[in-house]
């Protein structure tokens, strides 16, 4: 079955690479990939196999796997990349542009030069990449990452105590939305759902599913019930306990009663 790879680049840039029919990788090895005009190397961070059907042409591919040479290569080329990362700083000050350069990439090859940065919102930089271009006789790119991307960059730890999973073991960020704290009846409180990233927290993807699952056999908060005997209406309900709470109409008392004990209207 075919292979692909999750290679990391760099501390900003990971790849999703078609694998080599003729051989295969593990976790942790390291490889030359063939990016469209350039060759580059990195290191495989996640394995995943694909059916055949699935078109990958696209994709980068694993060239071969990487050896001491290339090891000393790539060193070498981190090391000069530092002196690109000094010039371009020094001409984003210049145009005073709005963008903050996080890492500079000098490709396996020495065939191109990659700008990592961040910024509010989008930003023109043209005439930065006509001067660098110039300047360091080499093609260029900028590529602009979000607040996500540069959380699992810097790392840090969240509010459970954990180092944040986007440094750790995430390799996909998955859409999150504030309707899947709602579904787990999380207190809306920024606090609770904001990651270090001024985002919603990835971990709230983690359970919703099952959320999702156990709240099909409760009612929904106001529909009209019987409870005790009485005529009611569910105020709140808990999934994980499979109960509800009613506003019974005699004498208003409230009750908390599992979903078995209840009759819907």
């Amino acid at each position: 079955m075919p292979k692909i790879y999750k290679v990391q680049v760099n501390e900003a840039i990971k790849l999703s690479c078609r694998g080599n029919k003729d051989f295969e990788l593990k976790k942790n090895d390291w490889c030359i990939i063939r990016c469209g005009r350039y060759d580059d190397y990195g290191r495989v961070i996640n394995v995943d196999s694909v059916s055949a059907d699935k078109d990958t042409r696209n994709l980068p591919s694993v060239k071969r796997r990487a050896t001491l040479v290339d090891q000393g290569k790539a060193h070498e080329n981190s090391v000069r990349s530092k002196s690109f990362h000094r010039q371009a700083l020094s001409k984003i000050t210049d145009l005073k542009l709005p963008m903050k350069l996080i890492v500079t990439h000098y490709a396996f090859d020495r065939s191109l030069v990659v700008f990592v940065f961040t910024a509010p919102e989008r930003v023109d930089f043209r005439e930065l990449v006509r001067e660098l271009s110039q300047t360091l006789k080499i093609s260029v790119e900028f590529r602009q990452i979000g607040p996500r991307d540069y959380a699992g960059m810097i790392g840090g730890v969240e509010t459970c105590g954990r180092v944040l999973c986007c440094s750790t073991f995430l390799t996909n960020f998955v859409s999150i939305n504030m309707k899947m704290a709602k579904d787990q009846g999380l207190a809306l409180n920024p606090s609770n759902i904001i990651g270090a990233c001024g985002r919603l927290k990835c971990c709230l993807s983690y359970e919703h599913e099952g959320y999702k699952m156990l709240m099909q056999s409760l009612p929904k908060v106001g529909s009209r019930c019987k409870c005790e005997g009485c005529d009611g209406k569910v105020i709140d309900r808990n999934p994980l306990t499979q109960t509800v709470k009613v506003s019974l109409e005699d004498g208003g008392r409230v009750v908390t009663v599992p979903v078995s004990e209840i009759t819907r209207a």
